[in-house]
């Protein structure tokens, strides 16, 4: 039987010669190379790429299991199929958990069958060649971006349509000096937008400059955001220049601009209008320069029409709109994202790069990421810092809090809330540790800040810092 791909590339490793020339024989159309020794064909695996691997199980020295494990980890191949006279449950199921294999054989080898399983296993290498070319024409494409050295793009990574719409999109904001709104969660990567948009914009080389509208108190949000004239107030001891007179000549970044209040909207609106601001405490107008970008992860469409955001200041804030995707809207970008943190992460504490396991490479893409890709970044830097520096591999105990055992997991509120009763009634947990959990559950999905677990969970800051108080919590805010 002949299976006519001779540019597949298929490695067979059996402590058998016979078996591995008669597979040879048999196959002659397609490209094979057999190795009786295990050692050898690892050998080649470091050194070459296969599309299907055929492995005994039994062999002396190194065994398949711990071939294939290895080759897994140099990403060596695509598809792996098992030689085995051995049919131990047990062995299968270790075998296809760690996404080692993808189809049994046992033996006696019956070599009609198995051209029946590699024109299968050509297929599903012929789909995955198809998706990383299109995934490397992508990369070309950022290539092409990068190569503007005003641009920022090159901390921009993604691989999936919905990301790249939104670079194309920027880009084509970049080239004008409209007002722009970016809307999305928390973690979807607004302020790095903003940057790709001012570093590809005429305005590259004047400041950018970034106010937290919801990070700073009240009482000082007006003369942060207008600057204040000399004895204005209690302290004012000379004039001072707000966020918007320190962007002329750039871009201003109003960050959670809903949170503004409505007197301070109206004066945004005027200074928006006519381009001019009037600092606190004097009626002198000041001429002011500068592109606006502001961002929120509310709908403020939906806030103008409940009246709590004003509608003039709405329509002029959306010239231009951008929607960034949650991360969990783009799976295929999470393993290029860890692949990314990794690289970054592991020169920034100067140890060796690990792999990481591929079962848990893959809950990392089931999980909802619902802080985003800030949660992610914070996640894998954290899996870094609790793993031993000489391991070669991040399992999933370095995730812990992330990857819940599958075992213990729950699929709804109800499920938790009826695990929670049971363990307050049997006495093996209590109400205020209950609750403490759950402060610090959102807080570390927050990435410790404060102010962002207020926005995600609507829980009241004060109960963040008395956790805090009770027990030590890495914490960020006001």
């Amino acid at each position: 039987m002949a299976v006519q791909k001779p540019g597949v590339k298929v490695l067979v490793v059996d402590d058998e010669p016979i078996i591995v020339e008669s597979i040879k024989d048999y196959f002659q159309d397609l490209n094979i190379t057999g190795f009786a020794d295990p050692a050898l064909a690892l050998r080649s695996l470091k050194s070459d790429f296969f599309d299907i691997v055929l492995v005994d199980y039994r062999m002396p020295g190194l065994s398949g299991l711990d071939l294939l494990i290895e080759a897994r980890r140099l990403s060596a191949y695509r598809f792996g199929i098992l030689l085995t006279a051995y049919a131990d449950k047990d062995l299968l199921r270790q075998f296809i958990n760690q996404n080692l294999i993808q189809k049994v054989l046992e033996k006696p080898l019956d070599l009609e069958e198995l051209g029946r399983v590699l024109e299968n296993a050509i297929v599903e290498c012929e789909r995955a060649r198809a998706d990383q070319a299109e995934v490397e024409e992508l990369k070309r494409d950022y290539q092409k971006l990068m190569a503007d050295p005003g641009s920022v793009l090159s901390r921009v990574v993604g691989a999936n349509a919905g990301i790249a719409v939104s670079m194309e999109r920027a880009q084509q904001f970049a080239n004008t000096d409209e007002n722009v709104l970016l809307t999305g969660e928390t973690g979807t990567g607004k302020e790095l937008f903003t940057r790709v948009i001012h570093g590809c914009s005429r305005r590259k080389n004047g400041p950018l400059v970034k106010i937290n509208c919801g990070a700073i108190p009240e009482s000082l949000i007006e003369s942060e955001l207008f600057g204040s004239s000399r004895g204005a107030f209690s302290g004012a001891y000379k004039d001072r220049k707000g966020k918007i007179e320190e962007a002329d000549g750039g871009t201003l970044f109003l960050d959670e601009v809903s949170e503004l209040k409505l007197e301070l909207q109206s004066r945004l609106l005027h200074v928006v209008q006519d381009k001019t601001v009037e600092r606190v405490g004097s009626n002198r107008p000041i001429r002011v320069d500068f592109r606006l970008i502001a961002a929120s992860n509310r709908n403020l469409q939906e806030e103008s029409e409940k009246g709590s955001f004003r509608k003039d200041l709405y329509f002029r804030l959306a010239t231009l709109h951008l929607h960034l995707p949650p991360l969990r809207e783009r799976k295929d970008d999470i393993p290029l994202l860890v692949d990314h943190f990794l690289d970054v992460f592991c020169r920034e504490l100067n140890r060796r790069r690990p792999g990481i396991d591929a079962q848990v490479l893959s809950r990392l893409v089931e999980y909802p990421w619902p802080g985003n890709v800030r949660e992610l970044e914070n996640t894998l830097k954290r899996a870094l810092i609790m793993t031993d520096p000489q391991a070669k591999t991040l399992g999933e105990s370095a995730f812990e809090g992330v990857l819940v055992p599958r075992e213990k997991s729950v699929d709804s509120i109800d499920q938790a809330l009826d695990l929670i009763c049971r363990q307050l009634q049997d006495g093996s947990a209590l109400l205020d540790t209950v609750e403490d959990k759950i402060i610090e559950a959102v807080l570390r999905r927050a990435g410790g800040s404060v102010m962002e677990a207020v926005r995600q969970s609507g829980i009241p800051k004060d109960r963040f810092y008395r956790l805090a108080k009770r027990q030590p919590v890495s914490t960020t805010g006001p």
